[in-house]
C-alpha cells in the first residue's frame, strides 16, 4: 500500500506539531519528507531528528505533486491563507485549533475545500478518537444514563510556552494573531466533543472572561461559558491560564436522568453511577483507557475515504462559531445565539 506524504508547515503550535511530526515519521503508512517552518533553528533541528528536509517555503510542500496532506501549524491568523492554498493544490489538511480567528475567514477555508474536495480534519476533533472517548460515546449513545440534561468541563492550566524550554508565551497571548486566550485554548475541544457526544448543536450562550492572575495579559486567563445545546442539555465549560505550576487538572462530568459519568484527571479513572435493579444507585470505577490523541491510523483512514469519528470542515466552522458568540456574550453581557453554517454540504 503507498505511503502517504505528508508535510508539516509550521511549528507555532508545537504541542500539536510536533508529537504529530514524530507519529508521522514511524507510522509504516505515512512519510515525513518536508519540514516548513519560520524559524529555521527550531526547524532543522526537528527535520533532522525525523530525517526530513527543511525549508522555510510553502511552496516547497504546496506546488510539490508528492505531498498529499498538510499539518498546518502556524499561528491561527495565518492558517486561513494556508489552508486555502492546501485545498486549491489539492492536498488533504490537519489544521490548528481553531481553524481561524473569525467566521468570514473560517467560511472561505470551507468554501475552498469544498471545491476542491479534500479531507480537513480539525485537530481539536482528534481526541474524539481516543481509547477513553470512544468509550464516552458508546456509553452516551447507549441511553444506559439516560437522558443527558447537563455537561460540565473544567480546566485549570498554565500559561502556553512559545517553545519547550522558552520563558516566551508567544503568539498564543498576542491578539493580533490569537483567537483568545486560556478559555478557546481548550474550551475548543469541549465544544467539540461534547457537540459529538450528544449529536447535538449549541443554540446560545452566556459567558464571563477575566485576567484573574495575569492582568498585563491583551488576552483573558479565565473563561467561563453556559451554552445550551439544541436538545436541551445546559453544559458550562471554564478554562483557565490561572493554575500553579503542576496544577494541570481536567474534570468532566455528564447528567443523565438514570445515571451520571465522571472523569478527574487526576485519578483517570471514568466513574459511572448506573441505575442497579433491586439496589440503590452506586459508582462504578472503569479501568483506564488510553487517552493519546496524537494518533496517526484515524487521519490515513480518513484521507484514504474511510468513515470514522473524526471532525471535518464544518465541525471546525461550528466549533469556532460557538467560540466567537461566547466572546460576544462575554463582551456584550447578555445571552447570545450561536450562527449557523450555511453550506451546500452540512
Amino acid at each position: 500500500m503507498t505511503s502517504i506524504k505528508f508535510a508539516i508547515i509550521g511549528l507555532d503550535h508545537w504541542y500539536s506539531a510536533v508529537p504529530l511530526a514524530r507519529g508521522l515519521s514511524r507510522h509504516p503508512q505515512t512519510d515525513l519528507p518536508l519540514i516548513v517552518d519560520g524559524d529555521p533553528g527550531r526547524g532543522r533541528a526537528l527535520a533532522s531528528d525525523l530525517g526530513a528536509e527543511f525549508s522555510t517555503s510553502l511552496d516547497d510542500a504546496l506546488q510539490d505533486p508528492g505531498i498529499d496532506a498538510i499539518g498546518a501549524f502556524f499561528s491561527v491568523e495565518q492558517n486561513p491563507g494556508i489552508c486555502i492554498r492546501a485545498a486549491e493544490a489539492g492536498k488533504h489538511i490537519v489544521s490548528i485549533k481553531p481553524l481561524a480567528r473569525t467566521l468570514e475567514e473560517a467560511s472561505a477555508i470551507v468554501r475552498a475545500v469544498e471545491r476542491a474536495g479534500v479531507q480537513f480534519i480539525p485537530a481539536e476533533s482528534r481526541s474524539r478518537m481516543t481509547d477513553q472517548n470512544q468509550r464516552l460515546f458508546e456509553i452516551v449513545r447507549s441511553g444506559e444514563l439516560g437522558r443527558i440534561v447537563s455537561a460540565n468541563f473544567v480546566l485549570c492550566g498554565v500559561l502556553p510556552k512559545a517553545w519547550e524550554d522558552s520563558e516566551s508565551h508567544g503568539w498564543w497571548v498576542e491578539e493580533d494573531k490569537a483567537p483568545g486566550g486560556g478559555w478557546i485554548d481548550h474550551a475548543i475541544y469541549q465544544i467539540d466533543r461534547l457537540r459529538w457526544l450528544l449529536g447535538a448543536e449549541p443554540v446560545d450562550v452566556i459567558g464571563h472572561v477575566a485576567n484573574l492572575r495575569y492582568p498585563q495579559l491583551p488576552v483573558e486567563d479565565y473563561g467561563h461559558a453556559i451554552f445550551t445545546f439544541s436538545d436541551g442539555v445546559v453544559a458550562t465549560m471554564e478554562n483557565t491560564w490561572t493554575g500553579a505550576d503542576g496544577a494541570w487538572r481536567i474534570t468532566t462530568t455528564l447528567n443523565g436522568t438514570e445515571g451520571s459519568l465522571a472523569i478527574d484527571t487526576i485519578d483517570a479513572h471514568i466513574s459511572v453511577l448506573r441505575p442497579d435493579a433491586g439496589a440503590s444507585p452506586s459508582w462504578e470505577r472503569l479501568e483506564p483507557l488510553d487517552d493519546d490523541s496524537d494518533l496517526i491510523q484515524p487521519l490515513v483512514d480518513r484521507i484514504r475515504g474511510e468513515n470514522n469519528s473524526l471532525g471535518t470542515v464544518h465541525d471546525a466552522w461550528r466549533n469556532l462559531a460557538a467560540a466567537r458568540a461566547f466572546y460576544d456574550a462575554a463582551a456584550s453581557g447578555t445571552r447570545r445565539p450561536v450562527p449557523v453554517l450555511a453550506s451546500r454540504n452540512t
